[in-house]
């Protein structure tokens, strides 16, 4: 507008006064800027009540145009009417979440992978299955074999120990002519247990020989003794049990000792010299075969006791010989010796609990 009409805003023109009446600015203008309309009124074209008319049709106009383009100072002197045009976008802003006054809003949490706890063993009590040694007397004459012994004869078979081989620690009355020597000879007789000969055939060449861990009045601290080995055979070093072991490779081995325990004499200290013995055969890898004995010299039963307890804490088989000679006359010992030997029934009886022994480990051992 102010290019087509020139410096007239808001009645400010140069070539008239500040305090010139409206219409007489406008017709003054319309004059200088149109000055065909001077000619249309000299010309009575246009009646004078017209072209004032015209006049303040114009002034209309621009009073409504300055006022459109008024100076904000200017606009705040007049008293602003609602808007009735559309308003201008407000600024876009952030939805703030509008919560339902009965929820109860709870922090949202992640929820965490399960992890299946990795499965703990559970370990079973196995029962103890050996036999209590305070009821010895009532353990069976012939033994089982235990998880252990038998991973004590595989451990010395395959250390080069003979599986066709047996061998014996004990007194006179474990020398052949009195113990299982008779298996090499005519003259047993199986009767109901033939089955045996499969046993005596297969450890043949072991009942007739003699032990170097055999000896007259040999006990166990005598057993464990370099100055009671033959020295023609064992080294100087060697104990009697320590030759045999070596000199024969024996698989298993009886251990009668006790006899010749001093009436009175400490069970205990027995006990571990026995327990040497043991040691000393296990190290080898040969199995040791307790056995309980006959006589009862220390009036308690003591050796049998201790006896029994050792083959419990090793695991290891235990004849109970004991048993098998109270089936017979005066618990199969010979009255004419102070009850201390063997009676001839007692020998025999002896030797066949003995192969009854043996021919159970052969079976469990190498089946």
């Amino acid at each position: 507008m102010d290019e087509r009409f020139g410096n007239f805003r808001l009645g400010i023109n140069p070539q008239a006064g500040q305090n010139s009446n409206p219409l007489q600015r406008i017709n003054l203008w319309l004059r200088t800027r149109f000055s065909g309309f001077g000619g249309l009124l000299a010309g009575g074209l246009i009646p004078r009540r017209n072209y004032a008319c015209l006049c303040l049709s114009v002034a209309t106009i621009f009073l409504l145009s300055a006022c459109a383009t008024a100076t904000p100072a200017q606009v705040s002197a007049v008293t602003r009417l609602p808007d009735t045009a559309t308003a201008a976008p407000a600024p876009t802003q952030t939805p703030i979440p509008v919560f339902s006054p009965t929820a109860t809003l709870r922090p949202s949490v992640t929820p965490v992978p399960s992890v299946t706890p990795s499965i703990t063993p559970t370990f079973t009590a196995t029962s103890d299955t050996r036999l209590d040694p305070y009821y010895w007397s009532t353990w069976p004459i012939v033994p089982t074999v235990s998880g252990v012994a038998a991973q004590i004869y595989q451990r010395g078979i395959s250390g080069g120990n003979d599986p066709h081989i047996f061998s014996v620690v004990g007194d006179c009355q474990s020398a052949p002519n009195d113990f299982m020597g008779i298996y090499e000879t005519d003259r047993y007789n199986l009767g109901n247990y033939p089955y045996l000969q499969e046993t005596i055939d297969y450890y043949r060449g072991s009942f007739s020989r003699q032990s170097l861990a055999v000896h007259d009045g040999m006990s166990a601290p005598t057993a464990l003794t370099p100055m009671w080995a033959d020295q023609s055979v064992c080294h100087p070093d060697e104990s009697p049990v320590a030759c045999e072991l070596r000199v024969r490779k024996p698989s298993i081995m009886f251990v009668n000792l006790g006899t010749n325990w001093l009436p009175g004499a400490s069970a205990e200290i027995y006990g571990k010299y026995l327990r040497q013995v043991v040691d000393l055969i296990i190290a080898n890898g040969t199995l040791p075969v307790l056995s309980t004995k006959a006589d009862n010299v220390e009036g308690d039963h003591g050796i049998n006791k201790v006896t029994a307890q050792i083959a419990h804490d090793y695991d290891i088989p235990l004849m109970n010989f004991w048993a098998a000679a109270q089936q017979l006359p005066n618990g199969g010992l010979d009255p004419k010796r102070n009850n201390v030997y063997l009676s001839t029934d007692g020998w025999d009886r002896h030797s066949f609990s003995a192969l009854e022994t043996l021919d159970a480990l052969r079976r469990a051992l190498t089946k």
